[in-house]
């Protein structure tokens, strides 16, 4: 995992709430989702996303996490945020 920048929000292995960590584990899993674990997880995405984070395709990966409603679309995002050097996961 890249060192988020300074000021990024927080990482879901220290989230308190307990909703973040089941869905992200099931999605790393391989296990089927739920759509509220869908839901979640894309709630995650959108608060990680804003961070400062920087680079070409920034302001498109944001404006796709709307479309975030399945694990498909979920693993296609992240493959992209990768390539950005954001590693939400």
């Amino acid at each position: 995992m890249a060192t988020p920048p300074r000021g990024s929000p927080g990482y879901w292995m220290y989230e308190a709430g307990g909703a973040v960590r089941p869905a992200i584990a099931a999605y790393l899993m391989g296990e089927p989702m739920t759509e509220h674990q869908t839901a979640v997880m894309r709630a995650y995405l959108r608060q990680w996303m804003t961070g400062p984070w920087q680079g070409q395709t920034v302001h498109i990966l944001r404006s796709r996490i709307k479309g975030l409603t399945t694990r498909a679309a979920i693993t296609a995002w992240l493959a992209d945020a990768l390539k950005e050097g954001i590693d939400p996961l």
